[in-house]
């Protein structure tokens, strides 16, 4: 009952957030007690994390944008590891990577609103955020990171209604017992009640491709425990590909055949 109450009241602010948002006013984390994971924040004063969002500015603002790639540094590997397994699934799809490392609900949240995201409209987007804000353990984590996941969610409807948006539960990390996979899978557990309701939004959970019968990470799939490798990207895409496709209203792919 506890649990349920604090969600209910983060819901209400995230409501009042979203208001704020939408009607164009700046929200300052000083100014208010909403959780880091809501309130847009940038990082214009790391090289390229600039100058990545305005290569992506640039992009967006040449419009013809179909899909949008949202995320961190997870979705950004598209781009290296994954880079030619991207080209084959989305390289005639009109796509933009807008995933960037070591981004958290709230960098997400920023580029949206900074972006000039007017002059597109993307008849769909994918979503995987959240895994930066889980690496430590910090008050009401799992339930904050899920309401900026829900924000994110908030914030390309309230751009784009009829948008349709695969949100991707967060990827399992390191091993079995590591605290940032057990946080992770918390919200998880959270997003299935929060997106039951909401139109053109489809919630997928593919943890099942990164593990082994013990529940460990096989090197090949992910380097590092976070990071896909090349033949995770093809797993990855493989498998959300025909919901993909149909969100964009083109024939599904398998790379490799």
């Amino acid at each position: 009952m506890k649990q349920t109450l604090h969600l209910t009241v983060r819901f209400a602010l995230v409501l009042l957030f979203a208001v704020l948002c939408v009607s164009g006013v700046r929200v300052h984390a000083q100014d208010t007690d909403l959780p880091m994971t809501l309130v847009p924040k940038d990082k214009m004063d790391v090289a390229w994390w600039k100058a990545r969002h305005e290569a992506n500015c640039a992009r967006i603002a040449q419009g013809n944008v179909d899909l949008l790639l949202i995320g961190d540094s997870i979705t950004h590997g598209w781009d290296g590891a994954g880079k030619e397994i991207q080209e084959f699934f989305y390289g005639d799809r009109n796509a933009v990577n807008m995933g960037f490392g070591g981004d958290q609900p709230q960098h997400v949240l920023w580029r949206l609103n900074d972006a000039p995201m007017d002059k597109i409209q993307p008849k769909a987007a994918v979503l995987l955020i959240g895994i930066n804000s889980l690496w430590s353990e910090w008050p009401n984590c799992e339930e904050n990171v899920a309401l900026g996941i829900k924000a994110c969610v908030d914030k390309l409807q309230s751009l784009y209604p009829d948008i349709k948006i695969l949100v991707l539960e967060i990827f399992v990390t390191h091993g079995p017992n590591a605290g940032s996979r057990k946080r992770a899978m918390a919200v998880n557990e959270l997003l299935p009640g929060i997106f039951k309701d909401y139109k053109n939004v489809q919630l997928m959970d593919i943890n099942d491709l990164w593990l082994d019968a013990d529940g460990n990470i096989p090197k090949e799939l992910m380097r590092d425990g976070v990071h896909p490798g090349r033949e995770g990207y093809i797993l990855w895409g493989n498998r959300v590909d025909a919901v993909v496709a149909e969100m964009l209203g083109v024939e599904a792919k398998t790379f490799g055949k």
